[in-house]
């Protein structure tokens, strides 16, 4: 063998280890990503669960969350690691969006698919950042999920073409809660676990806990879905809800209290989902 093939042949070893050594570390971010999006789900909906029985402060939002953390002991370390997690979440979500590692493609059904993933990760990304000011001292765990919904969504409806934007953005809400609700009928989100290692048993109680947490994902998308296109057909940016006020909207109905309180453990049992995730997803990179 050559000199210059011995030397091809270990750049190309190099270059192989490197490539191993920076997907095992995308795929790494990916779960701690999981798994910090996990532990705001399940907190979101206890403190959901605490307004339905008649002990919270009312509709929580991830906000809440937040500032529920930062009054645990350690609170500041474990924000700073929730911060770290969210940002690893929202990167993951950006770059399944638009870059397609899980080659979905790009038909009607692939694009709507990535586009929330980049809807996802713009969210999180927010989420992260006030985390992180929050953890550091220098802010607060930011504005409420309504607020912020309803300042983004009043300057989309002043900007040219803003309410065809603000219908088009509901419509992708409503198409996720779709997607969500399709899959917690079909548990097709079992064929991107890998739970071969595992038990019968934890199979059926994965099964039941992503269906559970998938469907009231589903509710709350919905709801905010509809109220982004209300407000853009009133022009009243103040119809708009985030996950508090979907939450709200939901204790609103009739036996709300009852409902509030099934969705509550759906998001809980979302928050564990996202925690199986985390140990066992297929993350594709």
């Amino acid at each position: 063998m050559s000199t210059d093939t011995r030397l091809s042949a270990a750049s190309s070893g190099e270059r192989a280890i490197a490539r191993a050594a920076t997907d095992q570390t995308a795929v790494l971010i990916g779960r701690i990503g999981f798994a910090a999006r996990g532990v705001v789900y399940v907190i979101v909906g206890w403190l959901a669960l605490l307004t339905a029985f008649g002990s919270g402060a009312g509709a929580p939002d991830k906000q809440t969350a937040l500032e529920a953390i930062s009054q645990l002991p350690q609170g500041t370390v474990l924000l700073g690691l929730v911060a770290v997690g969210l940002f690893g979440y929202a990167g993951w979500s950006l770059i399944r969006g638009l870059f397609d590692p899980e080659r979905l493609g790009h038909d009607a059904k692939a694009l709507f698919a990535r586009a929330g993933s980049v809807v996802a990760g713009l969210s999180y990304f927010g989420l992260a950042l006030a985390a992180a000011q929050f953890a550091l001292g220098s802010g607060t765990a930011g504005k409420g999920s309504d607020a912020s919904t309803q300042d983004a969504t009043a300057r989309l409806l002043d900007a040219p073409f803003g309410p065809p934007l603000v219908i088009a953005i509901g419509a992708i809400m409503l198409g996720i809660a779709a997607v969500e609700f399709a899959r917690a009928y079909t548990a097709s989100f079992l064929k991107d676990l890998s739970l071969g290692a595992v038990g019968a048993e934890v199979r059926r109680w994965v099964e039941r806990v992503g269906r559970m947490g998938l469907a009231a994902r589903g509710v709350v998308f919905a709801l905010i879905g509809v109220f982004l296109i209300q407000a853009s057909r009133q022009r009243d940016a103040g119809q708009a809800v985030g996950l508090g006020g979907a939450l709200q909207k939901v204790a609103e109905q009739p036996f709300g209290q009852i409902l509030l309180g099934v969705v509550a453990a759906g998001l809980c049992m979302y928050g564990l989902f996202s925690l199986v995730q985390a140990r066992y997803g297929r993350l594709k990179h």
